[in-house]
């Protein structure tokens, strides 16, 4: 691993292990909070083209209407 991870991966570690006073179950708790909550504000956000679809059914009716609604434009 890289020197400069190595020292990010510290300072982490230490930035968490002061937020829960030494408690090491408690550091980790609140980093995977923190990552869960990272995570789920990036999922929320989507790039152009993005379609969100349950079933391939629901993907092929979206594409579909969208697919013949530009084919009448032209």
């Amino acid at each position: 691993m890289c020197e400069s991870v190595e020292w990010i991966l510290d300072d982490l570690e230490r930035a968490y292990m002061e937020a829960s006073d030494g408690d090491a179950r408690d550091a980790l708790r609140r980093a995977l909070g923190d990552a869960l909550t990272e995570m789920a504000a990036l999922s929320g956000q989507v790039s152009r083209g993005f379609v969100r679809a349950q079933r391939p059914a629901d993907l092929a009716r979206k594409l579909g209407r969208e697919r013949r609604a530009r084919e009448a434009s032209r």
